[in-house]
């Protein structure tokens, strides 16, 4: 490959045609696609150069498209584009948040040297806004869970996935500022764990298993019950996270969120920095990082005997642990594409727990037309960075 000197090609990347070159071949050669290489020749060439079945038998150079240069982190950080907030405060609405998306889910559990991991997939589709501004969701399982995996295999682990099947699909309100706050369909929820329970009692007995579906009885006592219970649901916790709020100027705003991590023990409180970034990803996604360390007056032995109140005859020491999270959010319905979250504590054997949720649907292409509240300024396309 070469650039030719002649006054009609010189200003181009041509290749030397050689004897037995064919379209076909030269582009095979080349790795490029044979439609896009006669395009790109005949967009360029002399007319009576240019190419229809095959490379004209006068033909000497090939016009080729200029070699795709991957960007730098730095050069694409200069190239994300830059979004203009018309209003301050700033607020994202869910009011076009009308979505059926389904969402790849893996948990990882890290108990000292010791790893868990749980996979599973649930879909989350908008339905209702009420008059008093509360929107309604349904968030439904739409596979097995797999732990380490591996899907349920022991009788424990059977027992353990057809109960909570019964659980979904969760008709789930979440106040204005995307934070849910409620089961709205809890004799839905009754009706179906009835049932399952039926069918879980007529393939195992033993006291363990009436142990089991006694827990169970006591979350579905009533709505507020199965509300607590749920209130460690990592991804409830993590999708529908407050995210929605106002935003000042600043576009960061300091405040207290809990987050579930010991399942026996109250959800565990963190104070935060939330911060939405004035410049859409490569992927053109709104980004908002989350990062704080722990407030909670338990110490660090509470937290090691699993309490869910601070008892200070135990000890003084304060517990230490962080919050990391980071949203990725379409920026025409506010909806998360994906989200990545981590939490510690530093306990004698440190607890971590890790969130990540992507979305399985193909994406479309963001409109051109910016909403009211956001515009984003145009820059070149990018190419894709981050897959899940």
């Amino acid at each position: 490959m070469s650039y030719i000197p002649e006054p009609s090609y010189k200003d181009y990347l041509t290749y030397t045609i050689k004897k037995g070159d064919t379209l076909v071949s030269v582009a095979h050669k080349l790795g490029l696609d044979t439609y896009d290489l006669r395009a790109y020749h005949n967009k360029f060439c002399p007319l009576q150069d240019l190419i229809e079945a095959d490379l004209p038998s006068w033909l000497e150079y090939l016009i080729l498209p200029p070699p795709e240069i991957e960007l730098s982190d730095e050069e694409k950080e200069k190239n994300r584009k830059k979004v203009v907030f018309h209003e301050a405060p700033f607020k994202m609405s869910l009011n076009n948040a009308q979505v059926s998306n389904s969402y790849g889910i893996l948990y990882i559990i890290e108990n000292g040297s010791e790893t868990h991991t749980i996979k599973q997939e649930i879909n989350v589709e908008w339905k209702a806004k009420n008059e008093n501004g509360y929107y309604f969701f349904e968030v439904d399982r739409i596979s097995n869970i797999y732990i380490n995996d591996t899907a349920a295999s022991t009788m424990v682990e059977e027992i353990a996935e057809k109960a909570s099947a019964a659980l979904y699909p969760l008709l789930v309100v979440v106040d204005q500022n995307g934070k849910w706050v409620y089961i709205n369909n809890f004799s839905q929820i009754e009706e179906r764990w009835h049932e399952a329970k039926k069918q879980i009692l007529k393939y195992y007995k033993g006291d363990y298993v009436e142990k089991y579906l006694s827990i169970y009885d006591r979350n579905l006592e009533n709505s507020d019950t199965l509300y607590l219970s749920l209130s460690k649901d990592w991804f409830l916790n993590a999708f529908f996270n407050g995210l929605h709020t106002q935003y000042p100027p600043s576009l960061s705003i300091q405040k207290e969120i809990d987050f579930p991590l010991i399942a026996k023990t109250e959800n565990i409180k963190y104070l935060v920095d939330q911060k939405l970034d004035d410049r859409l990803d490569v992927d053109n996604f709104l980004v908002i990082d989350v990062n704080g360390k722990l407030r909670d007056d338990r110490t660090k032995t509470d937290f090691e005997n699993e309490l869910s109140l601070p008892v200070k005859e135990y000890s003084e020491q304060q517990a230490v642990g962080s919050y990391r999270a980071k949203y990725f959010l379409n920026p025409e319905d506010y909806i998360p594409e994906s989200i990545f979250i981590s939490c510690n504590l530093e306990l004698d054997v440190p607890q971590k727990y890790s969130v990540s949720i992507a979305n399985l649907n193909e994406r479309k292409e963001i409109s051109a037309t910016p909403k009211q509240e956001l515009f984003i300024e145009e820059t070149q396309p990018q190419k894709k960075w981050w897959q899940f």
